[in-house]
């Protein structure tokens, strides 16, 4: 992977969280359709089928990396002419448990990892690098910048908080309707608020500490 050599910006907790909201903005009619197509798969499965398991999670991923990849390349930083679609779910294999289990049992090792992962799903998208070779390139990006990309994901987690005690609201005024009681949609939607905001950090991420010689004129144009 071929970079300019220098400095790497600074990342302050200020740009990080502005562009992070500019990404999720920039690809805001992908997510309406990402949401929409969560909301009817939430209406439809039930009536087919109880037993969605793997196929639900492949369909999570493939959406994500729709979205992840819509939005590089409307910023201009795809570089591998491929998809990768087995990078993109082994890496979400490696790294889902250790930080599961550092949020779970200790919470701050959990936000810790999940800083210095952040960056990884876009260095796969972006440049076709292997699941293993993106978490190690995401670990070695963000060196330095870890407290800011923690307190920006910490933020990310109370605000899905929040959010989750207004769409418990909804679910209780919309309780009275049978086909809604059964398939619960509003459940399956704030599911996605979590990724979808941790998407706009990992871009984030990526174009103010990723590789040099792709980001330079975004950075600093």
């Amino acid at each position: 992977m071929n970079q300019t050599i220098g400095l790497k910006p600074e990342l302050d907790f200020g740009t990080l969280m502005r562009r992070s909201f500019e990404n999720l903005w920039l690809i805001r009619k992908e997510v309406l359709g990402y949401l929409a197509i969560f909301a009817v798969f939430a209406f439809v499965v039930p009536l087919i089928s109880e037993n969605i398991g793997g196929g639900g999670i492949a369909g999570y991923l493939i959406g994500q990396y729709w979205l992840f990849e819509s939005l590089l390349k409307r910023r201009g930083l795809v570089v591998s002419p491929k998809r990768h679609f087995f990078a993109f779910f082994g890496l979400a294999i490696i790294l889902i448990l250790p930080i599961i289990l550092g949020l779970t049992l200790f919470v701050l090792p959990g936000l810790f990892l999940l800083a210095r992962w952040i960056a990884a799903p876009a260095f796969v998208v972006a440049l076709g690098r292997g699941s293993f070779a993106a978490a190690v390139d995401s670990w070695h990006a963000v060196r330095g910048h870890t407290g800011p990309i923690a307190g920006a994901v910490a933020i990310m987690f109370v605000a899905v908080s929040a959010l989750g005690t207004v769409t418990s609201a909804l679910e209780g005024s919309l309780s009275f309707v049978d086909a809604y009681r059964r398939t619960k949609p509003l459940d399956l939607i704030e599911l996605q608020f979590l990724p979808l905001l941790l998407l706009g950090i990992s871009t984030a991420t990526y174009e103010l500490l990723g590789p040099r010689d792709a980001m330079i004129e975004d950075v600093f144009g």
